[in-house]
């Protein structure tokens, strides 16, 4: 069972790295966007410049290997000469996040919410920002606004979930709980959150 009870170990930990990750089935984010991009040059021909999808593999395989400073170079530099990609935007604010620059993970999101103000993962993100600054209207309302994209995504069901327990509107919590997981799993989440959130004041 300790696998449903997932979400509510990442809010009492403050730690939502996961939130910013790519989900499965994403094609907004991630190694999986990146490969959906239009078919790109050679990225070893000197005579071109690197492309967003050369530049983005790159930025990956630096945070891969817990290089963040080159990789934050590397997404800046995407985001500057290519605004529209809008993986670079995601990948960019969680590698603030696990660093705990909230602030300026969220600019990072709302410049990419400017160009894509329906982005389901961009909204997503910046709901666990809100979340983590313990802004949990701001963050529902986001969390919201992503399922309305995609209904059928858990993940924003579960966030939307969490937020309402942590406001102490325990019924909509179980209720939208209930959809995604087991009675029980649902009943323990909700009581896990209220236990604690004392502890996140």
């Amino acid at each position: 069972m300790k696998h449903y009870f997932i979400i509510a170990a990442c809010v009492l930990a403050l730690f939502f790295v996961a939130g910013c990750e790519l989900p499965p089935n994403a094609n907004t984010t991630g190694a999986n966007a990146a490969a959906n991009q239009p078919p790109v040059e050679d990225p070893f021909d000197p005579d071109r410049p690197p492309t967003a999808k050369t530049l983005y593999l790159m930025a990956d395989m630096l945070q891969t290997q817990g290089k963040d400073v080159q990789a934050e170079q590397l997404y800046r530099r995407i985001l500057a000469q290519y605004p529209e990609f809008s993986p670079a935007y995601n990948d960019l604010a969680s590698l603030l996040m696990r660093q705990r620059r909230i602030p300026e993970a969220m600019k990072i999101l709302e410049a990419g919410l400017e160009l894509r103000a329906s982005d389901p993962v961009l909204l997503n993100n910046t709901g666990m920002c809100w979340l983590i600054r313990k802004r949990y209207q701001n963050a529902l309302d986001y969390f919201t606004k992503a399922s309305a994209v995609i209904p059928e995504n858990t993940r924003y069901r579960s966030n939307m979930a969490t937020a309402l327990s942590l406001m102490g509107r325990r019924e909509e919590a179980l209720a939208l709980y209930r959809q995604i997981l087991p009675e029980k799993a649902a009943q323990e989440n909700v009581r896990l959150l209220q236990e604690n959130i004392k502890l996140l004041k």
